[in-house]
């Protein structure tokens, strides 16, 4: 039952596939991305990333790999650059 309404969410748009077992709510990766664009073209490390977002490592990870798919983060070594 609950992988049939993780589904319909998906369809709708109001969920997001982060990762292999990672979702996250449409609105809570638009604020993450906005929050991202005023800090363009600045380098960051994971541990400000999860500073900023309060997440752990755990999440943190994915998160990025996730921004790095849709172009919003560049990897760079150890650290990411906002595009």
């Amino acid at each position: 039952r609950a992988r049939a309404i993780v589904q319909i969410l998906l369809r709708q748009k109001r969920l997001i596939r982060v990762s292999q077992d990672l979702y996250y709510h449409t609105e809570a990766l638009d604020q993450l991305k906005s929050a991202l664009a005023t800090r363009k073209g600045q380098t960051f490390a994971v541990p400000e990333f999860k500073d900023w977002t309060g997440v752990s490592r755990k999440y943190a990870i994915p998160l990025l790999e996730f921004l790095d798919r849709e172009k919003i983060t560049r990897r760079l070594g150890d650290k990411r650059q906002v595009l």
